[in-house]
């Protein structure tokens, strides 16, 4: 069985190492490719047998000739399953489905209503039309699931195949909390709250600004930490607006998501939208009690109250009231984070979502 996965981005993330992993240890061969221009993963030195590839499509003008780079690709490899990743690596594959049949191609979805909210008419419609012209459909949660078949109408069998977390990693570490924290300039009693994700509209990083004024006046010693790339002018404006600057820092882009948020006492998702947000698992893996916006997949990780705190989207003194509380009652907090850590330990494990991808390629092989 001649595995490929195949994504618009960089194949660097930990999803695609530890899938990779899983799957040699199954006895599949692995391949990985990017849309862009070639960039292999670092942990590939340690993954020999996983071959990487990239297309050299760096701009739209270039994708007919990136679909005709997949095909010859997935000829040469003799790939049996083709599982793509993200809006244009998803168009590219169904658009490159009719030259090579023997394969099966497979879309897994990771988003619920971010085409429709950043892009056009067209972009709503070709993410359905590839949905329903894919050999098989995937997606991250029950959440995203219903969207597809509610909102997008896409009456057909659809898998969901919940991400899985190296555990060893997400998890709590007081090294890596003070030293994160000295690189930042916090001070010891400084409480923090924090956020990982890169600016872009539809993220709540605006309304987590504006909760955070109310925190920040109920608990002197709070400061907020974002983790991400990018920057919104409407995130700076409040900052200006509320005299914030001065309690809110920006840590960027971090390689290593673990050490952040070692670093935190309280995490926040104040997302809009999202199909099943991965830092939500990673937090709670790290053992911080954690307060969410009900969107997505998050229902079905918090059960709101026991091992994390779920509020409605847009609104920041909900997500202000969960926070105080938090940070003004010790005992609840720790209640909450080690009953959200038992949680994802259970439930979220790299063993499982391999297990569960493997089954279904062996499913559709067999089929």
């Amino acid at each position: 069985m001649h595995i490929c996965h195949f994504c618009e981005t960089s194949v660097g993330s930990d999803y695609f190492k530890n899938m990779s992993t899983g799957l040699l240890e199954k006895g599949a061969d692995v391949s990985l490719v990017e849309l862009g221009t070639n960039n292999p993963p670092v942990w590939l030195k340690d993954l020999p047998e996983v071959k990487y590839f990239s297309l050299n499509a760096t701009k739209r003008s270039q994708y007919p000739a990136a679909i005709l780079r997949l095909r010859k690709l997935l000829e040469s490899e003799e790939v049996d399953v083709l599982q793509a990743h993200l809006f244009y690596a998803g168009l590219i594959s169904v658009c490159t489905k009719p030259l090579k049949r023997r394969t099966k191609f497979a879309i897994m979805r990771h988003h619920t209503s971010v085409v429709r909210m950043l892009g056009s008419p067209i972009h709503a419609y070709l993410d359905r039309w590839m949905a329903r012209r894919a050999d098989h459909l995937l997606t991250v949660s029950n959440a995203a699931r219903d969207y597809m078949r509610d909102v997008d109408n896409i009456d057909r069998q659809i898998e969901v195949v919940y991400l899985g977390f190296d555990f060893s990693r997400f998890a709590p570490n007081e090294n890596a909390r003070v030293s994160f924290r000295k690189e930042m300039g916090f001070d010891a009693d400084d409480v923090i709250i924090g956020y990982v994700g890169n600016f872009a509209p539809g993220k709540g990083h605006l309304q987590l600004v504006e909760a955070f004024s109310e925190i920040a006046a109920a608990v002197p010693n709070a400061k907020l930490l974002f983790i991400g790339r990018g920057e919104l002018k409407e995130v700076s404006d409040a900052l200006k607006r509320l005299s914030l600057s001065e309690k809110v820092f920006f840590g960027g882009w971090q390689d290593d998501v673990s050490r952040c948020l070692n670093a935190m006492d309280v995490f926040v998702q104040p997302s809009l939208s999202e199909a099943f947000s991965q830092v939500l698992i990673e937090a709670m893996g790290v053992g911080l009690p954690v307060v969410a916006t009900d969107v997505g997949g998050a229902n079905e990780v918090i059960v709101d109250g026991e091992n994390g705190f779920l509020i409605e989207p847009g609104d920041p003194g909900a997500i202000a009231a969960r926070v105080i509380s938090l940070l003004n009652d010790v005992e609840l907090s720790r209640c909450i984070a080690a009953k959200g850590q038992a949680t994802v330990l259970e439930r979220f494990t790299v063993q499982h979502m391999v297990d569960q991808q493997f089954k279904l390629y062996e499913e559709w092989l067999e089929n």
